[in-house]
């Protein structure tokens, strides 16, 4: 007899439709559930695994009964702590991995119904494949409207770099990425949810259903009948990218739950919009001399977004440049890095181009105007239109971080306790090149290696300070805190994408100010009064 087993006969669950429970000595084998990407690691005294949203509500009534605090856990690919268990039980919804069906309306607009646990890649793959695990489930009109997409191709847009993050995860940190330029963050796509409160109730939330007052007054009924009644938060959102927070930028209460972080309700099944896609896929790299024409480039090609079909603006320092032409001469062809970047290359712009196959030329010959216009060299751009041409430029982008992480985990080797310490910060377009000169003059004066690469087009780069030595590890943690403070004056975020998690508490409070924490607590208390989901995220208490 299995160890789950005796333990759900020990607490008299039915056996047709339990959820697998782990305490004990079995725990210990679990580790991986007390830790993300963060490096963080915590502890629990249980582990759920349900497969239904009926095993959910058994995990939650257990948990109760053994007065736990809850983390809800999915693929644990965020970098914030945010799943990583300060004690308590944790809720993994991995086993919640089915994609249910497809639906239309009636503007035409193509919908899929996912569980929690799906991984972002087998979404994509499965729209790209059009092969679905479990089809053979699906309702007849899921299978015509699977056999229309063949004729014309949808897609879901955000697209975060991890793509093993769960469903569920990326609508709890509102997840985005490179695409988010053009396309949007996950908010953007998430046309209903399924949410299961703290007290076992189902709240089902359609967009534009529930919606509250001009005042912010809301009343939230749930399945069981039961009614909630809160306000909604009313701190300055942010006029730039922004994952930190509950959203207080307008009156639907699906946005609530989009981007809390786990700390409102257990998002169970998510009804995402899906998007026709683009005939044709370009990447294009164009190289500059100078930081400012590299600027120059981005502030035009910005203004004329949608007659170019840009899909993404990414950037790379003359500091990154240099850091991938090392790597190409320590690893050669299995670096990742082209021979062809070559010394005079002192910083890039890489761009992806979504469009139809008439417009593809005249985007083209724009483009390169734009370039010969503010003096670069469109012979030494490099221009992707095929599958596998395009797949050298991602792994070309993906070299740096990878990079990055491999410089950090040598220094680790001296000094365990140091880690990246990287800036996820991002700014109105109008203080653009305010934010990337106060990140070269602060780190320059304070002597601190760091690179430089990004989303430039949302004005959001990740600058990664790379400590060698526990001072300047200290040195570039209070440096880090200083820049979020001028990020936040600047009417900027200080987590444009990775959420605050329980990692950066503190600049959550620096955008939205002590009232802001006080709204978000109020708001808490509505949905979990006992404040049991997500304790120390997003706030402290």
């Amino acid at each position: 007899m299995s160890a789950n087993l005796c333990l759900a006969e020990s607490l008299n669950i039915n056996l047709d439709e339990s959820c697998t429970l782990i305490q004990g000595d079995d725990l210990k084998a679990k580790d991986a559930y007390l830790r993300d990407e963060s490096r963080k690691s915590g502890h629990a005294s249980m582990l759920a695994l349900p497969t239904s949203e009926a095993q959910v509500v058994q995990a939650l009534q257990e948990a109760k009964r053994q007065d736990l605090d809850i983390t809800i856990s999915g693929a644990r690919t965020g970098i914030t702590a945010g799943a990583v268990p300060f004690g308590g039980a944790i809720i993994s919804l991995e086993r919640m991995d089915k994609i249910l069906g497809l639906k239309k309306d009636e503007n035409g607009n193509i919908f899929v119904t996912c569980q929690a646990g799906v991984t972002l890649a087998t979404l994509q793959n499965s729209l790209e494949t059009l092969r679905f695990t479990d089809e053979k489930s699906w309702s007849q009109q899921s299978r015509e409207i699977l056999e229309a997409l063949r004729e014309t191709p949808h897609f879901f847009p955000p697209d975060p770099t991890e793509t093993s993050a769960s469903i569920g995860g990326c609508v709890a940190c509102n997840a985005s990425g490179a695409h988010t330029f053009r396309y949007g963050p996950t908010r953007d796509y998430v046309n209903a949810l399924n949410v299961i409160l703290a007290d076992g109730s189902i709240v089902k939330l359609k967009r534009r259903q529930a919606v509250a007052t001009d005042k912010g007054t809301f009343t939230l009924i749930a399945q069981d009948g039961t009614h909630r009644h809160g306000k909604l938060p009313t701190f300055p959102w942010p006029k730039t990218k922004n994952a930190a927070g509950y959203y207080s930028n307008g009156r639907d209460l699906l946005d609530l739950f989009i981007g809390s972080e786990g700390t409102l309700g257990i998002i169970t099944e998510v009804e995402f919009r899906l998007v026709p896609k683009p005939q044709r896929s370009i990447a294009l790299m164009a190289f500059w001399k100078k930081e400012s024409k590299a600027l120059d480039f981005v502030e035009t090609i910005r203004k004329a977004r949608k007659a170019l079909a840009l899909e993404a603006i990414e950037y790379f320092g003359e500091d990154a440049l240099d850091m991938l032409r090392k790597r190409r001469a320590l690893l050669g062809a299995a670096s990742g890095v082209p021979a062809a970047l070559k010394d005079s290359m002192n910083c890039a712009i890489y761009i992806d181009i979504g469009c139809d196959e008439a417009s593809e030329s005249t985007i083209m010959k724009s483009i390169r105007d734009i370039i010969r216009q503010l003096g670069g060299n469109t012979e030494h751009c490099w221009c992707a239109t095929e599958n596998d041409m395009r797949e050298r430029l991602r792994l070309f982008r993906h070299a740096l971080p990878e990079t990055v992480n491999s410089i950090i985990a040598q220094t680790r080797r001296q000094f365990p306790n140091i880690t990246k310490l990287g800036t996820d910060m991002a700014v109105p377009d109008s203080e653009l090149r305010n934010y990337v000169n106060l990140f070269h003059e602060t780190l320059s004066k304070n002597n601190l290696k760091y690179v430089t690469f990004g989303h430039i087009g949302d004005n959001h780069l990740h600058v990664n300070i790379l400590p060698g030595n526990p001072d300047d590890y200290d040195k570039g943690k209070k440096i880090y805190c200083e820049l979020a403070q001028k990020i936040v004056q600047m009417g900027g975020s200080p987590s444009a994408e990775h959420g605050i998690g329980k990692l950066k508490t503190n600049f959550l409070e620096l955008m939205v100010g002590p009232e802001g924490i006080q709204e978000m607590k109020d708001i808490k208390a509505v949905f979990d009064p006992d404040c049991i989901l997500g304790k120390q995220t997003l706030f402290e208490a």
